[in-house]
C-alpha cells in the first residue's frame, strides 16, 4: 500500500526481534503458552504478542506473575531483548517455581547485554553516568537503571547533546557516557565532545552547539529494481 502510494519503505526490524518472533510462531504451533516478560506498550512487546494473542501472556513485573493464569502443558519463557538482563533474571527464576517445567529462552540481545555490562563495571569510576538515547528506547532507559540500581551512580537519558542541563555538572568531575545500541555515533560524539571541553569556571564553555545534521544520519535509500 505504501509503494502504491509512492512510499519508499525500509524494513528496519531488529534480527533478534525477528528471531523471537520465529521462536513464538515455532513453538506455538507445536502446542507452546509462551509466557513474555517485556514493557507494555512498547512496540516490540506488542508485537510478540500479535504473532500468537491466544497464546503469548505478556508480563513486566515480577508483582504479575500470581495473577498468571498459564494452562498446564508446554510453556516457554522468552522476554524483550532490550531488557535489563538482572531483572530478566530475577522474573525468570520467580516464573520457574510457578512453572518448574517451563522452558527458558534468554533473548536480550549482545548489544544490549555488552552495554548493560559495561555500564555495571565501570560507572562506579565515574561522578555522573549520561546515557545517550531516544525516550522510547527501551535499552536506553534500562542502561541508566542499571547505572542507578547496580552500580549506584546518578544517570540521565538525554536525546542528544541539546538536553544536557548544566546544574547535573555542577561538582562532578568525571562523567561516563554510553547509548543505547540503536543510538547514531554522530550524536553520542557531540555529547562526549561537548563535555571534554567543558571547564567549570570557564563560561565560555558551557553554551551547548548542535552541529549533527539530522537529515543525513541515515543511508541514502535505493529502491530495489522490480522484477516481472
Amino acid at each position: 500500500m505504501a509503494r502504491d502510494k509512492g512510499l519508499t519503505t525500509v524494513d528496519a526490524t531488529c534480527p533478534d526481534v525477528t528471531k523471537t518472533h520465529d521462536l513464538i510462531r515455532e513453538k506455538t504451533a507445536e502446542g507452546y503458552d509462551i509466557i513474555y516478560i517485556g514493557k507494555k506498550k512498547h512496540p516490540e512487546p506488542e508485537g510478540a504478542v500479535g504473532v500468537a494473542p491466544n497464546h503469548v501472556h505478556l508480563i513486566e513485573k515480577e508483582e504479575e506473575i500470581d495473577g498468571l493464569n498459564v494452562p498446564p502443558g508446554k510453556i516457554l519463557i522468552t522476554n524483550q531483548t532490550t531488557m535489563s538482563q538482572w531483572d530478566i533474571k530475577h522474573i525468570m527464576s520467580r516464573l520457574l517455581e510457578k512453572y518448574p517445567g517451563a522452558e527458558i529462552h534468554n533473548e536480550i540481545c549482545l548489544a544490549t547485554q555488552v552495554r548493560q555490562e559495561a555500564v555495571a563495571e565501570q560507572a562506579g569510576q565515574a561522578d555522573l553516568v549520561i546515557v545517550v538515547g531516544d525516550p522510547r528506547s527501551n535499552n536506553s532507559n534500562r542502561l541508566a537503571q542499571v547505572s542507578e540500581e547496580i552500580a549506584g551512580v546518578t544517570a540521565y537519558r538525554v536525546s542528544d547533546v541539546a538536553e544536557i542541563q548544566q546544574e547535573w555538572l555542577k561538582g562532578v568531575n568525571k562523567v561516563a557516557v554510553t547509548s543505547g545500541a540503536s543510538t547514531p555515533t554522530p550524536i553520542t560524539k557531540e555529547v562526549i565532545l561537548y563535555l571534554e571541553q567543558y571547564e567549570h569556571d570557564k563560561p565560555e564553555t558551557w553554551e551547548i552547539k548542535r552541529t549533527v545534521n539530522m537529515s543525513k544520519l541515515l543511508p541514502p535509500v535505493r529502491e530495489k529494481t522490480r522484477t516481472t
